[in-house]
C-alpha cells in the first residue's frame, strides 16, 4: 500500500511545532520561577523592572556617587576617631600604666584593624580593576557597616575612660606639667627651624616636602595650646572646673602634635643622609643588574623572541634611571628617597625581565641583597607621610589615608621575614604607596582654605567660630587646631552621614546667624563627639 507522502510530512510539521511550544513553554516558565516579585504580585507581573536577586540594597535611595562620597566622609571620621583614641590612649597610659587602660587598649586595636580594613575595600574600589556598579554599591555599604562598627565600639568605652582620666579632678597638677612642656617645646623652635633651613641648602622641596612646614605648624599648636592653658586657669579661678577640662585636653593635644612635628624634623634629616647613601650604593647595584642583562642579551644570540625584547627595553630603561640618578647625586640638592623609588623601580623591571634566565636561587639571593635597602626606603617613607596626615587630619581626606593604610600592610608583609622576592615587591610597593599618600595629602592640604591667616576661609565672609563649650579662645592658634584635628571641622568629618561634626562655617556677608559651637576631638568615635559637642 502506498505511503501518502503528503500526511506524512504534514504530520511530521505538526509534531515539530508541538515540541517546539512545549519546549517554549518551559523555558518560559522557568524564567518566570527565577524572576522575582514585582509589584504585581508574586509572579512579578504588572510591568514593572526586575530588581536583582540577594539582600536589599540599604542605601536604594543614594546614587552611587553620593553613597561614595559619604563612605568617603565616614571614612575619615572614624579614622580620625581612631587616631585621637590612640593619642588620647597614649596620655592615659603614661599616667595610670598599660594595665589600668586595658580594656580601652582593646577597643582602640580593634577599631584601627577595622579601619585598616575598611581602607583595603577603599583601596580595591581605587584600583585599575574597575567593579560593576552591584559590587561597588556592595563594598561601599560595606565600608559604612564597618565605620558604624569602629563608631559603636569607640563610643562605648568612651565614658569610662573619660572617667578614669579624672581631667578635673587633677587639673591643677595637669595645667602645671602641660606649662612647662609648652615651655620646653617654643625654646625648640629656634633649632628646628635652624635644622629646616640647612636641610634647605642640601635637598630639594620634593625630598623635604614633608616636614618644609613643620616648624611654622608646630607654633601654630603652641599657640594654641597657650590660649587653652590660660583659659585653663581662668576656668579654676572661677571654679568651673569643667570647663578647665575641656581646655586642658585641647592643649595636651596640641602640646603633643607640637612634639610630633618638631621630632619629624630631626628624623627626616637622619633619614635623608642615611638615603643618600643608600641610593649611591642601589645606583652600583643597577648598573651590576644593567651588566648582567646586556651579558643575558648576548649569551641569548638575538632571537628577537618576546622575552628578550622585553629584556632588551627594561636593560635599556634601567641603564637610564642609573645614568640620570648618578647625575642627580651630584647635584648641589638632592631627592634621595626619590631616586631610591625610581631606581627600585627600575630594578624591579629588569629584575623580572632576568627571571627568564636566572633560577631560584639566584633570583632570591638578588632580593635578599636588596631587600635591607628597600625596607629602609618604604619604612623613612611610610612615617613621614603617617606623621604628615596625623598631624594635618583636619584637611587629609580617603584617599591619602587608603594609600598610606595600604602602604603600611605592605611594609608590614615586607618586614615579615617571608620569601625574599616576595618581601622585596612588597617593600617597594610600599615605598611607593607611601609617595603615593604623601602626594594626595599634601593635595588635600593645600587645597585647604580656612588657615589663610588664622581668620578668613574660601570667598564668603568671616569664619565663625562660638566660645560655645571651648571659651572664649582667639583666632591666633585656631587655624592649627582645626588642621590638626583637634578641633572638628564639618565637612571633612561626614557631614549628613550620621556622624557628629564640628559645625564651624562661614557667615555670609549681611547675615548674623548663631554661631555654632566647635567639638573637641577626644577618646571616642564621632557619635561620642557629636554627644559631647
Amino acid at each position: 500500500m502506498p505511503v501518502d507522502s503528503g500526511g506524512a510530512d504534514l504530520y511530521s510539521v505538526l509534531c515539530c511545532l508541538l515540541t517546539f511550544f512545549v519546549a517554549l513553554a518551559i523555558v518560559l516558565f522557568v524564567l518566570r520561577r527565577r524572576r522575582p516579585p514585582g509589584p504585581g504580585g508574586p509572579g512579578g507581573g504588572g510591568g514593572g523592572p526586575t530588581t536583582p536577586s540577594g539582600p536589599p540594597d540599604p542605601y536604594a535611595g543614594m546614587s552611587t556617587n553620593d553613597l561614595s562620597t559619604r563612605a568617603n566622609g565616614q571614612l575619615v571620621a572614624v579614622d580620625n576617631a581612631v587616631r585621637t583614641s590612640e593619642q588620647e590612649l597614649g596620655f592615659a597610659t603614661a599616667q595610670y600604666g598599660t594595665e589600668a587602660v586595658a580594656p580601652y587598649a582593646q577597643a582602640v586595636a580593634a577599631a584601627k584593624d577595622e579601619v585598616a580594613a575598611a581602607f583595603r575595600i577603599r583601596q580595591q574600589l581605587d584600583d585599575e580593576i574597575v567593579e560593576d556598579e552591584p559590587t561597588q554599591r556592595r563594598l561601599l555599604a560595606d565600608i559604612l557597616q564597618r565605620c558604624a562598627a569602629v563608631d559603636q565600639r569607640l563610643d562605648a568605652q568612651a565614658d569610662a575612660f573619660e572617667q578614669l582620666r579624672a581631667m578635673q579632678a587633677n587639673a591643677e597638677q595637669l595645667s602645671k606639667d602641660l606649662t612647662a612642656r609648652a615651655t620646653q617645646l617654643r625654646a625648640g623652635l629656634p633649632a628646628a627651624q635652624a635644622t629646616l633651613a640647612e636641610l634647605g641648602s642640601r635637598y630639594t622641596e620634593g625630598a623635604l616636602a614633608a616636614v618644609s612646614g613643620n616648624v611654622t605648624e608646630a607654633t601654630a599648636r603652641l599657640d594654641f595650646a597657650d590660649e587653652q592653658l590660660q583659659h585653663a586657669a581662668s576656668s579654676l579661678t572661677a571654679a568651673d572646673r569643667g570647663q578647665a577640662a575641656v581646655a586642658l585636653r585641647g592643649a595636651q593635644q596640641a602640646l603633643d602634635q607640637s612634639g610630633q612635628l618638631l621630632g619629624a624634623v630631626d628624623r627626616v634629616a637622619t633619614d635623608l643622609a642615611a638615603a643618600g647613601q643608600a641610593a649611591t650604593r642601589l645606583a652600583d647595584e643597577l648598573h651590576g643588574e644593567v651588566a648582567a642583562g646586556k651579558a643575558a642579551l648576548q649569551a641569548s644570540g638575538g632571537t628577537g623572541a618576546a622575552d628578550q625584547m622585553n629584556l632588551a627595553a627594561a636593560v635599556a630603561r634601567a641603564e637610564q634611571v642609573a645614568t640620570d640618578v648618578r647625575g642627580q647625586l651630584a647635584a648641589p640638592r638632592t631627592d634621595p628617597l626619590g631616586m631610591m623609588r625610581r631606581l627600585e623601580g627600575a630594578n624591579a623591571s629588569l629584575g623580572r625581565a632576568l627571571g627568564a634566565v636566572r633560577d631560584a636561587a639566584e633570583r632570591a639571593g638578588q632580593a635578599r641583597a636588596q631587600l635591607e635597602q628597600a625596607l629602609f626606603a618604604a619604612r623613612s617613607s611610610v612615617d613621614s607621610a603617617a606623621g604628615f596626615i596625623s598631624t594635618r587630619r583636619g584637611a587629609v581626606g580617603s584617599t591619602a589615608r587608603a594609600r598610606l593604610a595600604e602602604a603600611q600592610q605592605q611594609l608590614a608583609a615586607a618586614s615579615a621575614g617571608g620569601e625574599p622576592v616576595a618581601a622585596l615587591s612588597a617593600a617597594q610597593r610600599a615605598h611607593d604607596l607611601a609617595a603615593q599618600a604623601m602626594d594626595a595629602a599634601r593635595d588635600d592640604v593645600e587645597r585647604w582654605s580656612f588657615p589663610s591667616g588664622y581668620g578668613r576661609m574660601g570667598g564668603g565672609g568671616p569664619v565663625i567660630v562660638s566660645g560655645g563649650g571651648m571659651g572664649g579662645f582667639g583666632m591666633g592658634g585656631l587655624g592649627g587646631a582645626v588642621l590638626g584635628g583637634i578641633l572638628l571641622e564639618n565637612v571633612l568629618s561626614g557631614a549628613g552621614g550620621g556622624f557628629g561634626g564640628v559645625r564651624i562655617g562661614l557667615m555670609p556677608s549681611g547675615e548674623n546667624p548663631v554661631p555654632p559651637a566647635p567639638v573637641q576631638a577626644r577618646f571616642g568615635g564621632p557619635s561620642t563627639w557629636a554627644r559631647h559637642g
